[in-house]
């Protein structure tokens, strides 16, 4: 592989593996971001991270046992944390393991965890499965779905639900893990054929299903884990060609804008959720955006590097050209490999590590060049079970 390839990959598995925390009483946590936030651990951030240390044994970064010995013990530690109905919230205090600021209950947070944990105890097997699947067995799907609106709900606070994952985002995982579970098996089939897939173009390009606000982390967190390649659903839709087809909207949306921001170009492309020189942005994106009468995106100049890395396994080329193109900006390249944003019309040069944007690099680099996650994750039976019950199918079976 690409000199250039392996030094990131491996960044980004240090990142993980040099940041989780060492103590007792909080072992496995991995903060949110490094260096700031690097007391919050983010649940999401932790399905990443132990799905990194298989990466890490794959790729003689680690030996299996230690691998091993830090999956379990981190599942030991997440077994203790304050769940309901079997889901997690979105962020803990590393120092005492509350829940952060009042944070919501999180499905998919939830189910990134469980999938990075499920791909470790696949790997490793033994504990590490069983404590895996007990904490996958307490998750009550059925409680966080509105049979009345046939969505999942996407988060519940204290004074209750908040959301429905209406629109197509990041969340096809969810409905694989609920196909696999005796507590969402009922209704999975059903929610995932129920939220709004809108397809829209730029400028006349290829149509897509896109999302709400364009962003491009959301055609890629489900395809960590679930290898959508040759399949298709009862609707005909082809999620990996639809990523495909994302993804090169996405750099095609900003060759054609680099008159507005010097920053694009077809070496730098990949709008996504990231950090900017304003904080953090949900809404960095490209059109098609909103419900066909509105844009709902952002478009600033700022592109973060993990948008294009994240797609290699849909765009290998454009994505190892933009990962060279990255590594000739010395102000990102930091003691991690590539830091989580930049923007040169505004001068600006991120120098702080986000970890679910190091953690999507990461899994997509290995399932790129050997397949990695999509091997382990979707070998497990109820994987399996969840192909069937959803209807995604190999083309040629």
């Amino acid at each position: 592989m690409d000199a250039i390839f392996n030094t990131e990959l491996q960044h980004c598995f240090r990142y993980f593996y040099d940041n989780f925390s060492r103590e007792p009483h909080s072992y496995g946590m991995m903060g949110d971001a490094i260096p700031e936030k690097s007391d919050i651990c983010s649940v999401a951030a932790n399905g990443f991270m132990l799905a990194g240390m298989v990466i890490g044994v794959e790729y003689g970064y680690i030996t299996k046992q230690h691998a091993h010995d830090i999956c379990s013990k981190t599942l030991d530690t997440f077994l203790t944390l304050q769940r309901k109905n079997g889901f997690y919230y979105h962020f803990y205090r590393i120092d005492d393991l509350k829940r952060s600021n009042r944070c919501e209950l999180s499905t998919i947070d939830t189910a990134l965890f469980i999938a990075g944990a499920l791909t470790a105890g696949a790997y490793f097997g033994g504990d590490v499965l069983n404590k895996a699947r007990a904490i996958y067995a307490d998750c009550d799907w059925e409680h966080f779905y509105s049979h009345d609106k046939r969505w999942f709900y996407m988060s519940e606070y204290d004074d209750g639900f908040s959301g429905y994952w209406d629109w197509y985002a990041e969340q096809l995982l969810m409905y694989f893990l609920a196909a696999g579970s005796p507590k969402g098996v009922n209704i999975a089939r059903e929610a995932y054929y129920s939220f709004t897939r809108r397809e829209g173009s730029y400028r006349n390009g290829q149509h897509y299903i896109y999302g709400w606000f364009g962003s491009l982390f959301i055609h890629q967190f489900s395809h960590a884990f679930i290898d959508f390649r040759g399949c298709k659903d009862a609707f005909n839709t082809d999620w990996f060609e639809n990523s495909r087809i994302a993804s090169l909207e996405n750099r095609r949306f900003c060759q054609e804008n680099i008159h507005a921001y010097k920053t694009y170009g077809a070496n730098a492309w990949g709008l996504t959720s990231c950090l900017t020189a304003h904080g953090y942005q949900g809404c960095i994106g490209v059109e098609p955006s909103g419900d066909g009468g509105t844009l709902e995106n952002l478009s600033d100049g700022t592109v973060a590097p993990c948008g294009a890395l994240g797609s290699i396994v849909f765009t290998p080329q454009e994505s190892l050209q933009a990962l060279r193109h990255y590594y000739s900006i010395r102000q990102i390249v930091g003691k991690y490999g590539l830091t989580d944003a930049y923007n040169e019309d505004s001068n600006w040069y991120c120098d702080k590590y986000i970890s679910i944007d190091k953690g999507i690099t990461l899994l997509m680099f290995a399932n790129y060049n050997k397949q990695t996650v999509w091997k382990y994750f979707t070998s497990l039976p109820e994987i399996q079970q969840a192909y069937k019950i959803l209807e995604i199918k190999k083309e040629n079976v």
